[in-house]
């Protein structure tokens, strides 16, 4: 009994000097992602359509603050929107933005309210006319 004793304290023993000589890794946590708030599905409310549909965003993979917006303006699915996020803030970018529809974006930009609404500002043209459109977009 002393032999199993004094064997079982020598592998515990062991095992705490194998364990403890192993070492952690200190891993740095990512900065914050301002993304983060904006990603998702939205439904839009606009102005100049007087209609409601969804847009996606989604990250842009090859950019820190970059975001792709899916059916921006209403423009249909899986035509995409570039731009940027800055604190609270969404810009179309670049400017101007030609869409694979043909559609110009001369300008946009929102702002986020709290974590489920974005009050836009945008002009653009759907290559006959020539909208400023003011939109809302509400996190589903």
């Amino acid at each position: 009994m002393k032999k199993l004793t004094k064997a079982a304290w020598a592998v515990l023993l062991l095992l705490q000097i194998g364990l403890s000589s192993c070492q952690t890794e200190s891993v740095t946590p990512d900065p914050f992602d301002a993304r983060a708030n904006f990603i998702g599905v939205w439904t839009v409310n606009e102005n100049w359509t007087k209609l409601t549909y969804e847009v996606a965003i989604t990250s842009d993979p090859s950019s820190s603050d970059g975001v792709f917006i899916e059916n921006f303006a209403g423009a249909g699915s899986g035509v995409k929107t570039q731009a940027t996020i800055s604190g609270n803030n969404i810009t179309i970018s670049p400017l101007p933005q030609t869409l694979s529809t043909g559609w110009i974006i001369d300008n946009g930009s929102g702002g986020l309210q709290g974590t489920t609404k974005i009050n836009w500002n945008y002009v653009f043209n759907d290559l006959a006319n020539t909208y400023t459109a003011i939109a809302v977009y509400t996190k589903k």
